[in-house]
């Protein structure tokens, strides 16, 4: 279908749409709904449920025009104020002196005594997002916590392998719950990515975003609601960084990248920006992952948004990111090798509008095209050559409008819908040739030869609707979702996701919550196993998740939580797998390449997690998570490659005056390994290599010890920090798989060496000029 014809329809749905809201509603606000839309507008706010609670509705019709000075009108009745912590953060403390402004209305009457008085509340990074209105209970990031933790400074999708229940060697590419990140939405401003990564065929070692330009990454591992949709896995939310006021502009370099950032809001013109630029520093990963790879991979990223206030109640915004890769690899010794070129770019506009105190809506068209070329080549003896060749491109047009009514202080509505638009073309070609020891032993052909053209198409389509009521102490969201998918020159899909998210507060610090849901993941264009000319598409994927968890809130500083999940795919599309080695330039070409095409899958797992402040300069935290991830396949139950069943994690962050320090500790069982053996030749038998069961066996158990310090000094209107961080600083080997080499006897037929990762040093500087009004 033409995009011309599909904008028509688009267009359509979105005018009835429009017709369709009821734009004249208005409705009482309570403060925590004042306070939740002054987090949506970009700024941090931290409060305690028992001096803002859910029967303090806002006194009189707020006539402030900006969201935080709308904050400040709302708290001043009750004797409360916004006090500043850092950038763009602030906390709900009550006012020094008692106000005389008007007077508490006689429905609240007594309340305000009831509260029981503090005198002082600590502010402290918290991994969960609680009492903000989720009933999804997200975990989130500030860029602040990012920067924290060892390793991620450049990297902040990485910052997920600290949550319980995710999997990681140490790479970007996390599982959250057994979901592999091919199965996770990543948004950036709502809009939707594919593949943010650089290093894309090698790990994707690095993520896209400076933590510059992150106010805050939210991470729904389960029950996230239905304006989440396309992936069944998990969602990775990011929203840029905005200034309520001012600018902040910062320059810093590491042995990995040179950076520029610029943030803030013009004094003058209802206008604000943000602009981040990322250039890979010379011989940035002269030995990426585990250092027996060479070569100098080469990015630029420039990431922005420009944002126009024409109104109090009104705001468009346009916004980019570019993402530009060129990499050349190879082993030592020279067995594999690879040169590849990546381009992504994204550019959207989005037009948020307030209609009244109680209807919100935001509407974006947004447009991707990206480009992969890729030339890859193995050579290991005389047991396996070959040549790879593949190119990729795909392009998207999409609109989605997303609208929240608040219909009372205690309920509210979200819906929205969706379209999109999606077209790749795929050129590849590979060549491959294994001894008969080789081709014997993993089930291969000695030769074979694969070229392909393959251009799908898709048009897809979404609408979703849900309600959320609140009383006193529970709070229920329901919800239901439909998506439908239309593949060029095939018959259409449809898919109803339900879902429920629940929350209880047992007392004032005991909170219980759970959800249930349907998720659906629809085979996109770009994800089509060219490796094996696809010729039709996937039916769509379908994970039902099911968690119920607990948690403590103490005003001690200390909050603990324990959650029990269980995923289950009741339809899994196919996929590749190595059975030795993920650390390869060229899987493809690889003899132990396997295709997997599971029945149904299975997630399970229980969730510790405790966090405590001990002082103003020193806070700790820990996580274990209890998991099991497996595949049902036709031959039986066989686990999957990262599946971990015992994982530890914790850390301690000292801060005092200039200096800080940060340690991160990560443990976890060893990840499931395929045991085989060579068996040297006989008299009139050649040697052989014997593959056992499928991950039967595992590596032993990883451990990690990452290691980060800063030091700041602070000048009129700058600071100047510099920093230096160690990962897997005890150069603990941690064997994660096995590179086949040729052998250089006639004893075996071939070796096999175990691959790890290495200790990695990284040093760097940031300069950051401010100027807050």
């Amino acid at each position: 279908m033409a995009t011309s014809s599909v904008f028509r329809r688009i267009a359509g749905i979105a005018l009835l749409w429009a017709w369709l809201v009821p734009v004249g509603a208005q409705s009482g606000q309570s403060v925590i709904d004042v306070l939740a839309a002054l987090h949506r507008s970009g700024i941090d706010v931290i409060y305690s449920t028992d001096l803002v609670t859910p029967a303090m509705s806002v006194v009189s019709p707020l006539r402030s025009a900006g969201p935080l000075d709308r904050a400040r009108e709302a708290l001043a009745p009750y004797g409360l104020v916004l006090r500043s912590v850092g950038s763009d953060r602030y906390v709900v403390t009550r006012a020094p002196t008692v106000p005389t402004a008007a007077p508490t209305p006689p429905v609240l009457q007594g309340h305000a005594a009831m509260v029981p008085a503090i005198e002082e509340i600590s502010v402290y990074a918290s991994q969960y997002t609680l009492g903000a209105g989720e009933a999804g209970e997200p975990k989130s990031f500030s860029s602040a916590d990012i920067d924290r933790i060892p390793g991620d400074h450049d990297n902040a999708l990485r910052a997920t392998r600290m949550l319980p229940g995710v999997a990681s060697n140490g790479f970007s590419r996390a599982y959250i719950r057994g979901s592999p990140l091919e199965d996770v939405l990543v948004e950036f401003d709502g809009v939707a990515l594919s593949d943010p990564f650089h290093l894309k065929n090698f790990q994707s070692l690095l993520s896209a975003f400076d933590t510059a330009a992150i106010d805050r990454m939210d991470v729904y591992s389960a029950g996230f609601p239905v304006q989440y949709g396309t992936r069944s896995g998990a969602v990775i939310d990011i929203t840029p960084r905005t200034m309520s006021s001012g600018y902040e502009c910062t320059v810093g370099a590491s042995k990995l990248a040179y950076e520029a950032s610029s943030v803030g809001r013009a004094e003058h013109w209802p206008v604000e920006w943000l602009v981040t630029v990322r250039n890979s520093a010379p011989n940035a990963a002269e030995k990426p992952g585990n250092g027996r790879t060479l070569g100098a991979p080469e990015f630029t990223e420039t990431v922005g948004r420009l944002r126009w206030h024409p109104s109090s109640n009104a705001a468009w915004s346009l916004g980019w990111l570019l993402l530009d890769d060129r990499t050349s690899l190879a082993t030592v010794p020279v067995a594999e090798k690879s040169v590849a070129r990546y381009r992504d770019e994204y550019v959207w506009t989005a037009f948020d509008l307030n209609i009244g105190e109680g209807l919100h809506s935001r509407t974006m068209v947004a447009l991707a095209d990206a480009g992969r070329t890729r030339d890859g080549m193995l050579r290991i003896g005389g047991m396996a050559s070959g040549h790879v060749g593949d190119i990729r491109s795909f392009s998207s047009a999409a609109l989605r409008s997303d609208w929240t009514y608040e219909a009372s202080p205690r309920l509210s509505f979200d819906y929205g819908m969706e379209a999109s638009d999606t077209n790749a073309r795929f050129h590849y070609g590979r060549v491959q040739h294994f001894s008969q020891v080789i081709a014997t032993a993993f089930g291969q052909p000695p030769d074979s030869a694969l070229h392909s053209h393959i251009t799908p198409e898709e048009t897809a389509y979404a609408a979703w609707t849900a309600a959320r009521r609140r009383w006193a102490s529970f709070e229920a969201e329901i919800g239901m979702r439909f998506d439908a998918q239309k593949y060029e020159g095939f018959a259409g899909h449809q898919e109803w996701s339900p879902r429920i998210n629940l929350r209880y507060d047992i007392a004032t610090r005991w909170h219980l919550y759970g959800s249930w849901g349907h998720f659906s993941q629809a085979q996109r264009p770009e994800e089509w196993r060219v490796e094996e000319a696809q010729v039709a598409p996937d039916l769509p994927e379908l994970a039902i998740h099911s968690t119920l968890g607990v948690a403590y809130e103490s005003s001690a500083k200390t909050r603990f939580g324990l959650e029990v999940y269980r995923k289950r795919w009741t339809n899994v599309s196919p996929y590749y797998g190595d059975i030795l080695g993920t650390l390869t330039l060229v899987p493809e070409l690889m003899p132990d390449r396997v295709r997997v095409a599971p029945l149904d899958s299975r997630s399970e797992g229980v969730e510790l997690s405790a966090r405590r402040t001990f002082s103003p300069a020193l806070e700790g935290w820990a996580n274990y998570t209890w998991s099991h991830v497996v595949d049902d396949v036709p031959g039986g139950i066989v686990l999957r490659g990262w599946d971990q069943p015992h994982a530890v994690t914790s850390g301690l962050s000292w801060t005092q005056g200039r200096l800080a320090l940060e340690t991160v500790l990560g443990w976890h069982r060893g990840w499931p390994r395929t045991p085989f053996a060579f068996g040297p030749p006989r008299p009139g038998a050649p040697g052989g290599v014997f593959i056992g069961g499928r991950n039967s066996s595992r590596w032993g158990n990883y451990f990690t010890l990452d290691l980060r310090s800063s030091w700041t000094i602070a000048f009129g209107h700058s600071d100047f920090s510099i920093w230096a961080e160690a990962t897997n600083s005890t150069n603990r080997s941690n064997p994660c798989c096995d590179r086949l080499l040729a052998s250089q006897t006639t004893l075996d037929p071939a070796v096999a060496q175990p691959d790890s990762i290495r200790r990695a040093f990284d040093i760097g500087f940031v300069w950051r000029f401010r100027d807050h009004r």
